[in-house]
């Protein structure tokens, strides 16, 4: 199974923007800041799921309503480092996300090498092939 990566939206303060980002956990037995120190950020979402779907709420911006968004994470950024900033979620202000049911995961399966499949079967003797080895076993090709 592989390992389950955190899925995680903030704010951060210093940049007074909001980002997501998707990290796995390197060492489990060190406690790590993930959002950044500044007195502002804040962490909204944190997520365990594999694919897990975020709803942004927008807030009313002089009497015009956004449309909400809905954000499949998995598709928004790839697994970085835990240090990563990650994506900027977006310029707007927000007045909630929340986290919807996530994805279906499916296990990646293992690839299994499909058997050969022998056509015209023949039987090949030594005198039929091409390569053969000399004294001091290098391999030459017989070119007829």
């Amino acid at each position: 199974m592989p390992k389950k990566p955190i899925s995680a939206i903030y704010y951060d303060g210093e940049k007074q923007k909001y980002f997501v980002k998707r990290f796995l956990i390197e060492n489990e037995n060190k406690e790590e800041l993930f959002i950044t120190e500044h007195q502002d950020s804040q962490l909204e979402i944190v997520s365990t799921d594999y694919r897990p779907v975020a709803e942004v709420v927008f807030a009313k911006v002089k009497g015009v309503q956004k449309e909400n968004q809905v954000v499949d994470l998995e598709d928004f950024i790839a697994v970085k480092g835990i240090k990563a900033l990650g994506n900027q979620l977006t310029g707007d202000k927000l007045k909630q996300i929340n986290l919807l049911d996530p994805l279906p995961y499916e296990a990646p399966e293992e690839e299994i090498p499909e058997e050969m499949e022998v056509s015209g079967e023949e039987n090949l003797t030594d005198e039929d092939a091409p390569v053969t080895l000399d004294d001091d076993g290098q391999i030459t090709l017989s070119l007829d």
